[in-house]
């Protein structure tokens, strides 16, 4: 096993982009003792991740800046940071013609990378975060402790263990004749920009899927000079929806009680709709409300309810709540008006080869099968919902060899309300922890900034109530526990 990391309590963050750099940030706030903290993530900048690492100028944030919070208690700490590091300015683009600033991703990567940074520099605690530039392989229980091997054949100990990594790669569910796995610009990966930048500029492109990683590949394809046709096909063909009216004082359940169905759910969500139309005002205002609340109802909900929200309403609650913004919806309006881009519900069987083109066999929703030619063709559905099918490595191994379970949804790690582990023995671990994506069984979503930052602080305060007490209460650290 590799050298032990400096004297003292010694914890793992796998994954670190934006979900485990909060923990760390706020272990590091909380801790009653000094910590060794490693962020456990083979990318090179902590903070970012997937959803923040893009270097794309174009990839913009689809929430206004000021609403990107991470702090309660500092709500705009990201606009300030904008503005004091010259992003702002930087950016004219980012300014909505309603003054909203959507940034760009790449800049709140650079916030976040530098949260840790100064958390680092100057936390309270005297703790240390370091960044073990790795990918985590295994998870095996040793005494008072887990061993977390790496993919560099490296292995540490740690006393705790926090899982904070996405769990799915896109699938590609579509049969492929082996004439079409020959064919160049076949793009499973949609977050491949470099593969992304290699289709010629007049090449006929396929999209499946019509969700903002849909919207992301028609702002790349655009940005690199693409002038060929665009066809994104999902099966309702529903796009996110644009920005509208915020307020952050209206409630979904004033006055009533929350619904204990899918169905009374949806009831009362129509009413507010209607209600709040009426008024002149717009349906956005109900859905953000949903939102605040998701994360403590979710939980009260009977599991057959959840399912059914999560099967039936799902791609609703999708489209709605992950909206674009200003820039990316006037670009995808542009691209139909314009007929470049086209936006179609129909189901696609099977991708062949008709002479150097790909031939998409699929059927319009209401019309007969038909062939498509597309001389690139890029999966766009997002990432695989269904955690035992995770193609992390780590998490996969946790899951077959029972240290972790997938919830009732099979949506992510079944886990506590603290954001305890619970394996194939039904009981929580004292030693190991999941928060963000992975954990959204017990919050319903764990995506959005705020929510993964909320999630992420429950998860560090409780892991340093089990190492003693929070800061101010003082009290010595003192493991009593023998095994994992």
């Amino acid at each position: 096993m590799d050298a032990q990391l400096s004297e003292g309590i010694r914890i793992a963050i796998v994954g670190g982009g934006f979900t485990g750099a909060v923990c760390a940030i706020e272990l590091a706030r909380a801790a009653p003792v000094p910590l060794a903290i490693d962020i456990i993530e083979p990318r090179a900048t902590l903070g970012a991740g997937l959803a923040y690492g893009s270097c794309e100028p174009e990839h913009r944030i689809n929430v206004p800046s000021d609403r990107m919070t991470v702090f309660p208690d500092a709500p705009d700490d990201f606009t300030r940071w904008l503005k004091a590091s010259g992003a702002w300015d930087a950016d004219p683009f980012g300014l909505a013609a309603n003054g909203d600033h959507y940034s760009r991703r790449r800049d709140f990567g650079a916030y976040a990378a530098d949260l840790v940074t100064r958390t680092h520099a100057a936390n309270p605690s005297g703790s240390t975060i370091r960044h073990r530039r790795a990918g985590a392989r295994a998870l095996e229980p040793v005494k008072d402790g887990w061993e977390v091997r790496c993919d560099d054949d490296r292995s540490i100990r740690y006393d705790q263990v926090i899982l904070a990594a996405t769990y799915g790669s896109p699938r590609f569910l579509w049969p492929l004749t082996e004439g079409a796995q020959t064919l160049d610009h076949l793009i499973r990966d949609p977050w491949s920009w470099t593969a992304i930048k290699a289709i010629p500029k007049q090449a006929r492109v396929v999209l499946i899927g019509t969700g903002l990683t849909a919207c992301d590949v028609v702002v790349s394809l655009r940005a690199t000079g693409h002038t060929g046709p665009i066809h994104a096909i999902s099966r309702r063909a529903q796009t996110p929806r644009p920005h509208g009216e915020f307020d952050s004082g209206f409630d979904l359940f004033a006055g009533v009680a929350p619904p204990a169905t899918a169905l009374g759910l949806l009831r009362l969500v129509r009413a507010r709709i209607s209600a709040v139309e009426a008024q002149g005002r717009s349906w956005h205002i109900v859905v953000d409300s949903l939102r605040r609340h998701l994360s403590g109802y979710w939980s009260t909900l009977p599991v057959a309810e959840r399912r059914k929200i999560a099967h039936r309403l799902r791609p609703f609650w999708d489209v709605h709540r992950f909206r674009m913004a200003p820039q990316v919806s006037e670009l995808m309006a542009r691209g139909r008006r314009e007929g470049w881009l086209t936006i179609s519900a129909g189901r696609i069987y099977a991708i062949g080869r008709q002479a150097d083109h790909f031939s998409v066999d699929w059927t319009r929703r209401g019309g007969a099968r038909q062939h498509l030619p597309a001389d690139a063709v890029i999966n766009c559905t997002g990432p695989d919902g269904d955690i035992a099918r995770s193609t992390n490595p780590l998490l996969s191994h946790a899951l077959e060899h029972g240290v972790a379970r997938p919830d009732d949804l099979r949506a992510g790690i079944d886990v506590d309300p603290s954001g305890r582990v619970i394996g194939v023995s039904g009981a929580p671990s004292r030693r190991l922890w999941a928060a963000g994506p992975a954990a959204r069984a017990v919050v319903g979503e764990a995506t959005g900034v705020p929510e993964a930052a909320s999630h992420a602080r429950l998860v560090a305060r409780a892991l340093a109530r089990n190492l003693g007490a929070t800061r101010d209460g003082h009290t010595p650290y003192v493991s009593t526990e023998r095994s994992a």
